[in-house]
């Protein structure tokens, strides 16, 4: 070794700074983890939108109406409709839940998805469920439901019409769940309109895209 060349080039670290240095990357490590899992929560959140899409329009996806049936007596209060329903031979031709919707544009207006009806006006659907049974299905095939009732705030906001036969839960927007056209699917339902006549007491809106209106509380159409 040449005279004056210290022993060893590596100098000894001063007490302390390799744990410093450890405790910095641990920090560090606990930091990246964090970001890390809250960028995946909310990742995952955006994921869980509260609709779904049906022909280009939103329906209450099924874990927000989890939600709402978990607030007060909700549940049983959808039990109780489909119990009435079933009684007057009206059960199972939509789901129940389905006549909770208000409308497609809930998020729009900032008004809750669904509302659940008074009880004096189940009777209104029961026919209206019963020509969507026995004449609207067997014309155009399964159906979605977009609105039924409709509270008075929730029509005005959506710009719905004074008399807005959804605030009686008699009405119901609905679409095809078929490939039907546009242009079918408006012959259809002014065929039927026109065969069942007055005496049905059918109303009948026709919409954008593959939208309708149909209840059974006023004969008209626009």
């Amino acid at each position: 070794m040449p005279a004056g060349q210290p022993f060893s080039r590596y100098r000894t670290r001063p007490p302390g700074q390799g744990t410093n240095r450890a405790v910095v990357a641990a920090i560090a490590l606990m930091l990246l983890g964090i970001v890390g899992g809250l960028w995946l929560y909310l990742y995952f959140k955006a994921l869980e939108k509260p609709y779904r899409e049906v022909q280009g329009y939103r329906v209450a996806a099924d874990h927000t109406l989890r939600d709402f049936l978990r607030r007060g007596d909700n549940r049983a209060r959808l039990r109780a409709l489909e119990s009435y329903l079933k009684a007057n031979n009206a059960g199972n031709v939509v789901e129940a839940a389905a006549l909770f919707r208000q409308g497609s544009d809930w998020l729009d207006i900032n008004e809750p998805a669904f509302a659940i009806p008074p009880r004096r006006h189940w009777e209104n659907m029961v026919e209206t469920l019963a020509l969507v049974r026995d004449e609207l299905i067997p014309a155009i095939g399964p159906v979605e439901v977009l609105s039924a009732y409709r509270t008075d705030n929730y029509n005005r906001k959506g710009g719905g019409a004074g008399g807005s036969k959804h605030r009686e839960f008699c009405g119901l927007d609905l679409v095809p769940l078929s490939n039907i056209s546009r242009k079918e699917l408006v012959e259809e339902l002014k065929i039927l309109h026109a065969r069942l006549g007055e005496h049905s007491r059918m109303g009948l809106g026709i919409y954008s895209n593959v939208r309708f209106h149909i209840d059974t509380c006023g004969y008209r159409s626009w």
